[in-house]
């Protein structure tokens, strides 16, 4: 059931030490980067197209310099498209990288919410549109570079 619901994985308790450890460890491959990196806060800021993104404080800094709020669901959208950028990523790859909490497991419901992010991040959709591109029947991209600090 738990796998049903969205659960990566399943272990049985009381669990092996090292099957834990392997298991959490093939998790983070999964996850498109280096564990040991991520682990140590190597990436903890993420500049793109003047935006930057701190993802120990879960905070995103305008060009402008001003705090923008987001929501769990558009926080985790906006790392599944800076952890991945000039890639494009399906609605099903979204919903998984974003843990689909947000979207109800629906995927037309990444629309609106890379809608509402496009309004956070341009306030003018044609300038959001820059940053997040539609790539008609294949899905988004971050279309800018994405420099790790």
């Amino acid at each position: 059931m738990g796998l049903e619901l969205g659960a990566d994985d399943y272990v049985v308790k009381p669990p092996d030490p090292r099957e834990l450890v392997a298991r959490i460890r093939a998790v983070l491959r999964r996850r498109d980067g280096d564990w040991a990196s991520t682990e140590t806060g190597a990436r903890d800021r993420a500049a793109f197209g003047g935006w930057t993104l701190d993802t120990r404080r879960r905070e995103l800094t305008s060009p402008g310099g001003g705090r923008v709020e987001l929501t769990s669901g558009e926080y985790d959208l906006l790392l599944a498209f800076v952890e991945r950028p000039q890639r494009v990523l399906s609605r099903d790859q979204l919903l998984d990288l974003a843990r689909g909490r947000a979207f109800g497991g629906l995927g037309r419901s990444v629309d609106a919410q890379v809608s509402r992010l496009r309004g956070k991040l341009g306030g003018r959709q044609d300038e959001a549109a820059g940053v997040i591109k539609t790539l008609r029947g294949a899905g988004y991209m971050l279309a800018c570079d994405v420099e790790w600090r």
